[in-house]
């Protein structure tokens, strides 16, 4: 069971033994008193001990409510089985973009298999599939794909956040894939009537009706065009600090665009670009990523990444 819910189900235990000694003294049933003060100090060394052991591998839990859901008797397989789906695919492709920086417009996505999560549980007192990570070897510190799982939580929180500047934000950090990803899930939860508590880590997220509904029509209007641009010409600063640049682009008078520099060209070239003294403050042909972000209710955003040098040219 993961760690959250079972220091939840634990403290669940402790307040009803609580209540169970509130009810009797020691005078009145020494022998009940003692046994359920010797129960309540189990259950402290217990809930000690998780909170104490290390978080280092991922796991999640999905509790669905609404229509698909009959009480606490079970869930539509139809549905369930596709919201775990679309889930594992938002999980996967966040995995991808943060090892790889970015996957391409289509095709399989890379490194799936590293992202692959299992459904392990069935969450204790309602409808909830616990997925945990697949990987079975033994590890001292936090799993990429655990770090992941944070993220895409937060990414699903921003979303459906009622102030929409959130959303705004998380649109910068992400690629027309995973948007399409985000709204297929949120379609799905909204088609079926159903509703949603996220429970990762210390996160533990409701996502009622409104929310769900504000996610998707957000997603669905939302729009991530990118394209690359080889034909720059100008000249180039670089705050490596920030993984950022200032590109003034050939002209009269010459136009300045800003941006980030992209995680591969960075983890590859950017220490050795700022040690070099013929490349900072240079005249240069780039490849520029030009992404163009569309809003409810907004003009496009361009924003721009630089991809790589091309040709000195002075």
């Amino acid at each position: 069971m993961m760690r959250k819910l079972e220091l939840d189900a634990l403290r669940a235990d402790v307040t009803s033994v609580n209540r169970l000694l509130r009810s009797r003294t020691q005078e009145i049933d020494p022998i009940g008193f003692l046994q359920f003060s010797r129960r309540r100090e189990q259950l402290q060394e217990k809930i000690d001990e998780l909170q104490n052991a290390p978080f280092l591998k991922g796991s999640v839990a999905l509790f669905f409510a609404g229509e698909p859901v009959s009480g606490s008797r079970g869930i539509r397989a139809d549905f369930a089985g596709k919201a775990v789906e679309i889930f594992q695919d938002v999980v996967s492709k966040q995995f991808a973009a943060v090892e790889l920086g970015e996957m391409g417009e289509r095709g399989p996505i890379p490194m799936k298999a590293n992202s692959d999560l299992l459904l392990t549980d069935v969450a204790r007192g309602s409808v909830g599939l616990v997925l945990e990570e697949a990987g079975e070897n033994d590890t001292i510190a936090r799993t990429p794909l655990s770090i992941v799982l944070d993220r895409v939580v937060e990414m699903l929180a921003q979303t459906a956040r009622p102030e929409r500047a959130a959303f705004d934000e998380l649109l910068e950090h992400i690629d027309q894939r995973q948007l399409v990803s985000l709204r297929n899930f949120f379609q799905h939860l909204d088609d079926a009537h159903a509703t949603l508590r996220l429970v990762e880590g210390e996160s533990d997220i409701i996502f009622d009706s409104a929310a769900i509904q504000r996610a998707r029509t957000r997603t669905s209007v939302a729009r991530i065009d990118e394209r690359e641009d080889d034909q720059m010409n100008g000249r180039l600063y670089l705050l490596p600090g920030h993984r950022r640049f200032e590109l003034h682009i050939d002209g009269d008078p010459p136009t300045e665009i800003f941006g980030s520099v992209s995680r591969e060209f960075a983890r590859e070239h950017l220490q050795a670009m700022q040690a070099a003294s013929d490349v900072v403050g240079k005249r240069w042909r780039v490849k520029i990523l030009i992404r163009s972000i569309q809003r409810q209710n907004g003009e496009p955003r361009i924003s721009y990444s630089l991809k790589g040098l091309i040709q000195r040219l002075d």
